[in-house]
């Protein structure tokens, strides 16, 4: 059986890609270090997006979308693990991405233990199905939408 080859790409279509991978890492770096106020930069303004936990919930807009940030529990802590990431692109200013995600949960009330951290909830495993469209300042979300698919 033979395999296929891997596409042969342009340097800019590589630099593109690599926006799109680096988007879904910054998204949840930015969750993780308790700064989702700056998830408004990574997304056009009438970017939708429905978490993994409530897919059938789709926000509209940016400034909803930080809302809908801003309202999670205070002593919430994750961290993202993103897995698998493939970028297609599907036009010169256009692209699909698909994504695996684990996240752990903790509650910042929780005590640190050294060389431990804090003891964690889960993992939620979960895909991410994003479209993405290059703008002025870059490539940018228009549409982020996660699926959980597995629990511990």
């Amino acid at each position: 059986m033979t395999l296929p080859l891997p596409a042969t790409y342009t340097a800019d279509e590589l630099a593109s890609i690599e926006a799109c991978r680096h988007l879904i890492i910054e998204f949840g770096s930015l969750i993780d270090a308790g700064r989702t106020h700056e998830l408004g930069q990574l997304m056009v303004a009438d970017a939708s997006f429905a978490r993994p936990t409530m897919p059938e919930v789709i926000i509209h807009g940016i400034d909803e979308i930080l809302n809908a940030f801003a309202a999670r529990p205070k002593d919430l802590v994750t961290q993202h693990l993103n897995l698998n990431i493939r970028i297609t692109l599907t036009g010169q200013d256009t692209a699909t991405g698909e994504s695996i995600v684990a996240m752990y949960r903790a509650s910042a009330n929780d005590p640190l233990e050294s060389g431990k951290g804090r003891k964690a909830i889960g993992p939620l495993i979960g895909t991410w199905s994003d479209t993405f469209v290059r703008t002025p300042q870059g490539w940018r979300f228009k549409d982020r939408r996660g699926n959980a698919t597995m629990y511990v």
